[in-house]
């Protein structure tokens, strides 16, 4: 997908900054704060419960094991109800 858009004269003194230190074009440095900012946001939107860890893993195409470790990056506790733990277990039992 291509998307014109006018960079504010600071967000491109940043992406002159981001370009040399990690030796990038301005534009692989653009694609990063973009990624990095979609990441923030859903991970933002996992934390206030407006959508599931399934939804994450989807939208950033991880499995579950990166989406947990994604999270604990970002200082998010990931916790289950009682309801989901015990169900959890009893699925576990049954199946051994």
């Amino acid at each position: 997908m291509s998307i014109t858009i006018d960079v504010p004269k600071n967000i491109d003194s940043i992406l002159d900054q981001r370009s040399r230190e990690e030796h990038l074009d301005k534009v692989s440095a653009l694609q990063q704060i973009l990624w990095e900012g979609a990441e923030s946001y859903l991970v933002n939107q996992y934390s206030s419960g407006k959508i599931s860890k399934g939804k994450l893993a989807e939208l950033l195409d991880l499995d579950i094991y990166e989406v947990n470790e994604l999270l604990e990056e970002h200082h998010v506790k990931v916790s289950i109800s009682y309801e989901r733990f015990t169900r959890g277990i009893a699925i576990a039992e049954k199946s051994s």
